[in-house]
């Protein structure tokens, strides 16, 4: 049985326990249809869920919604989501096509954010850790190292001195990062890590390549095998600490897919207009604004179709 991306499984569960409350509004059916529809991935998901069956059932609808909604560090959302995870662990794994428990890490973490949440936390180091939306982490230190494992998402970090001089690391899974006194920005992708170094300098460890240095003001990207030659680093990368989208000459998809994490339901760039480029700062929390805003700027409309499903297509008239 083919694998499934553990991002997809986990967006199929948040449409299956929501629809499965009987408290959904018809635009969250059309919202979901449209996300089965968009991708072969999502279709098969869902439908190696429903091959579940009554499994769905054993989840209160109290425990489903926390797992959607509300506070991502709410010890009641940790509990629904041990719950979805135990209960797709103790036999579902196998009908999605996902390997072992490690799949449903992200669900477990420490510190995560959902939809349209930010977080900013002290570590215990009193160094400052700051997650995107749809970031998931844990926190890991002892007397021998300071260690965050970072499932998925984005996160931007910012060092302390350390009195024990213990190392700073950073698991990635590719490959594991060595801070050298440094603010730096980590994003996972689905095929590979970006790097954006503020400050001071990361050691980057792939898994299978050579160990390299990346110094301040750079970026690079890496995967397991190794890492990409450096470009100057894109410091308006890290502007959604301060809660907004500083956008320099950004092609709309791109655009799309950083707001397409901040705000719940489907979000999509017609291809018509996915290349049209777009400069500005935008609101991460009022993404209706920013809308408006590229609608006023570029040739599109943006076509609400439900509350829950919007697209940017190319303008009429």
């Amino acid at each position: 049985m083919s694998a499934l991306n553990p991002q997809v499984v986990e967006q199929a569960i948040a449409w299956r326990v929501r629809l499965a409350s009987g408290t959904c509004p018809a635009e969250e059916f059309a919202a979901c249809q449209h996300w089965r529809g968009i991708d072969p991935e999502h279709e098969l998901a869902w439908q190696r869920l429903e091959a579940l069956g009554g499994r769905f059932s054993t989840i209160p609808a109290a425990l489903g919604h926390a797992a959607l909604d509300g506070a991502q560090h709410d010890p009641q959302r940790r509990r629904a989501l041990k719950a979805l995870a135990l209960l797709i662990a103790a036999g579902g794994a196998g009908v999605l096509g996902v390997q072992g428990p490690a799949a449903f890490q992200p669900w477990l973490a420490s510190l995560r954010t959902g939809t349209g949440e930010r977080r900013s936390v002290t570590l215990p180091d009193g160094g400052r850790l700051h997650l995107n939306a749809g970031s998931a982490v844990d926190i890991d230190y002892d007397a021998d190292r300071r260690l965050l494992r970072l499932y998925q998402g984005e996160i931007l970090v910012e060092t302390a001195a350390d009195p024990a001089r213990r190392l700073f690391l950073v698991d990635t899974g590719p490959g594991v990062l060595r801070a050298l006194g440094t603010r730096f920005l980590v994003r996972q992708r689905p095929d590979r890590v970006l790097l954006a170094v503020y400050a001071g300098a990361v050691e980057v460890q792939p898994r299978e390549g050579a160990t390299r240095l990346l110094g301040e003001g750079w970026q690079s990207q890496f995967d397991a095998h190794g890492m990409a030659e450096p470009q100057r680093a894109e410091s308006d990368r890290a502007s959604w600490v301060d809660g907004v989208l500083v956008a320099r000459d950004m092609r709309l998809d791109e655009f799309v897919t950083e707001f397409d994490r901040q705000r719940h339901g489907v979000l999509r760039c017609d291809p018509a207009v996915a290349a049209l480029r777009i400069s500005g700062v935008f609101p991460l929390d009022d993404s209706e604004r920013a809308l408006a805003a590229v609608a006023r700027t570029l040739p599109v409309q943006v076509i609400y179709r439900t509350r829950w499903w919007v697209t940017l297509a190319p303008a009429t008239g």
